[in-house]
């Protein structure tokens, strides 16, 4: 009866007029769903500490492309674009690992259900205005309104982001134990095969979870970088969590702590609904300068989200440098190599293990000028490149830089300063002082006198001999003075003034009576250094390569 009477209220006051088919526009278009563009969401972590926890909303705009903004500490509210196929929340706090979390537009849109409702009235209003009462303008704008409701029922945002979000607290990075040796990276590297980066591609974000895979492709390149710059971001972390306190970053540091490898051998990537993320396969294991066999531990880990860059369609750095943060300390947490991390060990003995003391005159009378010192010196080439070394034995050993013969595949030969060459054979070599012993099959010789003391005389001249550059220039002379001593490790390195170039690896430094002092071993080149080059002491081929020379 309250329905009929109603209908007759309608029937005895008819809607005529622009004002009524406004009210009836306005009533029936506003729940259109395809208005809701955005939706205001909390986001926040459940922990106790939420509030040391950054949180952090993907951006974009001209000036700095994509980016995060903060949004809060431990809670945040955030403004989520409905026509966005994603979002991404980062949440950052120092000493914890990093995490990204997306979120996709699953909750139906609420005001599908208004357009639904406005669909019925606006069909039921315009039936009976047609029908019953007569007045087709309200019909028409009854139907009108019905449309765009119907419109609104299929057009997007068909779904659309929660109101609230919440996360797990972060994880922490392990800490250092007191009292265990200082440990950092010696170097990261990417030695990928071919096939090794492959892409697998999930249409939506619940096919990837239920590993529905639409298609997959691989890379037919190889990836290899020796010594990439990773190796800056892992000490890094390994500095702010107490294993290497001190960030090593002058010359003369090796040996001063336990020294971690690192290499990525491939790449899985997933891509969902525009962003991505990758499974990381890394192997680790302890350096050694012997390049000795050493246990190696292999990681798998997943990187964090980001959004794909369809123009540049290259590794994502941060994301690969924050996984293989996470691939490094689950490494050395591993039981096969936490073990080996609590002491420095000394792998000489092992290296030398084999080795027979070679017994060589050493009480040779010193040249007297530097001319005649010259016929001393020669040169060690092979295909790749060549070096210097310094006669030790009239009967064929002679001392050069080990990373002059690194390469034992080789076939290397001296040539002598009397124009004569013969091919050489490695004796033994020691990656740590970098210093290896050569024999040729060569007799009547003319020795260095050396000197085995273990003084270096500051200030006083001295010559370095060797082959600069190229072979055509044969042997040659440069001046200077010894200008201090540089204690580099477990080696003590004579510096000096003296002009040293390509080539000169190996060769000798001699004092003022033509006697050696020490063999060149490398110089420093770099923005404000010049002039600087540096010697092993003579004394130290004693030691190193197991030699001992009559007194």
């Amino acid at each position: 009866m309250v329905f009929q009477a109603h209908f007759k209220s309608v029937q005895q006051t008819p809607y005529t007029g622009n004002s009524a088919l406004i009210m009836i526009l306005v009533m029936l278009a506003t729940g259109c769903s395809a208005l809701n563009r955005n939706t205001r969401s909390t986001v926040q972590i459940d922990d106790t500490e939420a509030q040391d926890i950054t949180l952090l909303k993907d951006a974009w705009d001209w000036d700095t492309g994509f980016h995060y903004q903060p949004i809060g500490k431990g809670i945040g509210t955030v403004v989520l674009n409905n026509t966005e196929p994603v979002h991404l929340i980062r949440m950052e706090r120092p000493g914890h690992y990093p995490d990204v979390q997306p979120l996709f537009p699953d909750q139906l849109n609420p005001m599908k259900f208004a357009d639904a409702a406005g669909l019925l009235a606006a069909s039921t209003i315009g039936g009976l205005a047609l029908g019953n009462f007569d007045q087709p303008q309200l019909a028409i704008a009854a139907f009108g309104a019905g449309a765009l409701n119907a419109g609104g029922i299929f057009a997007k945002p068909r779904k659309v982001f929660a109101r609230s979000y919440s996360f797990a607290p972060l994880e922490p990075y392990p800490t250092a134990q007191p009292q265990r040796p200082p440990l950092r990276v010696e170097g990261f590297h990417m030695d990928i095969p071919e096939g090794g980066h492959s892409w697998m591609y999930f249409q939506n974000i619940d096919r990837y979870e239920d590993n529905r895979v639409e298609f997959i492709s691989s890379s037919d390149e190889p990836v290899q970088i020796e010594y990439s710059n990773l190796d800056e971001d892992l000490n890094e972390a390994l500095k702010m969590q107490g294993y290497f306190p001190e960030m090593m970053d002058g010359m003369f540091h090796k040996g001063d702590a336990i020294l971690l490898d690192g290499q990525l051998f491939e790449v899985n990537e997933h891509r969902v609904q525009g962003i991505v993320r990758y499974n990381l396969k890394t192997a680790w294991w302890l350096y050694n300068a012997f390049g000795m066999e050493t246990d190696t531990v292999t990681i798998e880990n997943q990187s964090n989200w980001s959004l794909y860059n369809f123009s540049d369609p290259g590794f994502d750095r941060d994301l690969i440098a924050e996984a293989m943060v996470q691939s490094m300390f689950l490494a050395i947490q591993n039981p096969t190599l936490q073990s080996r991390l609590e002491r420095i060990e000394n792998l000489e003995e092992k290296w030398k293990k084999d080795w027979q003391t070679i017994s060589l005159p050493g009480n040779i009378k010193p040249a007297g000028k530097v001319a005649t010192a010259l016929e001393s010196v020669v040169t060690v080439a092979a295909d790749d490149g060549h070096g210097s070394g310094c006669i030790l034995s009239s009967d064929g050993y002679i001392v050069t830089n080990q990373h002059v013969v690194s390469d034992t595949s080789l076939i290397y030969t001296v040539y002598f300063n009397s124009g004569s060459s013969s091919k050489a054979k490695i004796v033994r070599y020691h990656p740590v002082y970098d210093l290896a012993l050569l024999k040729v099959d060569t007799t009547d010789l003319v020795p260095f006198a050396l000197d085995l003391s273990e003084s270096i005389n500051v200030g006083e001249e001295a010559y370095a001999m060797g082959t600069p550059y190229d072979l055509d220039l044969g042997a040659s002379v440069t001046k200077g003075i010894i200008s201090g001593k540089r204690k580099d490790g477990e080696r003590t390195l004579i510096q000096t003034d003296v002009s040293i170039s390509p080539g000169n690896s190996g060769g000798a430094l001699i004092n003022s009576k033509g006697t050696l002092i020490g063999v060149v071993n490398e110089k420093v080149l770099g923005l404000g250094v010049e002039g600087i080059g540096f010697a092993i002491p003579t004394h130290v081929i004693e030691e190193a390569l197991l030699i001992q020379f009559q007194r």
